[in-house]
């Protein structure tokens, strides 16, 4: 008889709570709004860029990235790149010489110690270094048949990068 009282008490219990306590079971009873619009999603539209093309001659403005020709590594992911072309050699998939130039928000200083660090780490050669407060110069030879000049610029917030790459075939 105990078990039988024991569970009648349990269960009126749970009744009593279930029903008193509405409250903590209930939802909110407002509908949602079907008639209202859905908020727009805006995206940040790029611009497309402007390619105009003469013979072997490719201009790009204000391209998504750099062209396949540049080492990847040497334009940095936040940076904006500006414009760059491409004068495409008589053999397929081969560039004879590339111009990039680009727009970042690091300093002169810090973008001259990248590109140090970059060139030895990948076993590149600097040919020549000139540094001043007005521009830092670099001639690389990449991979002994590439080779690439890189100018650096300080701006008011970052600096201006030019990197010209050329394809040599036996000699510059």
């Amino acid at each position: 008889m105990e078990g039988r009282s024991f569970s009648q008490v349990l269960g009126s219990v749970l009744v009593f709570l279930l029903i008193g306590n509405v409250s903590l079971f209930s939802q909110d009873t407002k509908l949602p709004d079907l008639m209202s619009p859905d908020p727009v999603k805006t995206k940040k539209v790029k611009d497309r860029p402007k390619i105009f093309r003469h013979n072997q001659l490719t201009i790009v403005e204000k391209p998504y990235k750099a062209p396949s020709s540049i080492p990847s590594n040497f334009v940095p992911d936040d940076s904006e790149v500006l414009f760059f072309t491409e004068l495409k050699a008589d053999r397929l998939l081969e560039n004879k010489e590339a111009v990039v130039v680009f727009k970042t928000s690091l300093p002169k200083t810090t973008m001259e110690r990248y590109y140090e660090y970059l060139i030895s780490s990948f076993g590149h050669k600097i040919l020549q270094s000139q540094k001043s407060e007005e521009k830092s110069l670099y001639l690389v030879d990449v991979l002994r048949h590439k080779i690439l000049a890189i100018t650096i610029h300080p701006e008011e917030k970052g600096s201006i990068v030019k990197l010209f790459q050329k394809t040599t075939n036996g000699g510059f």
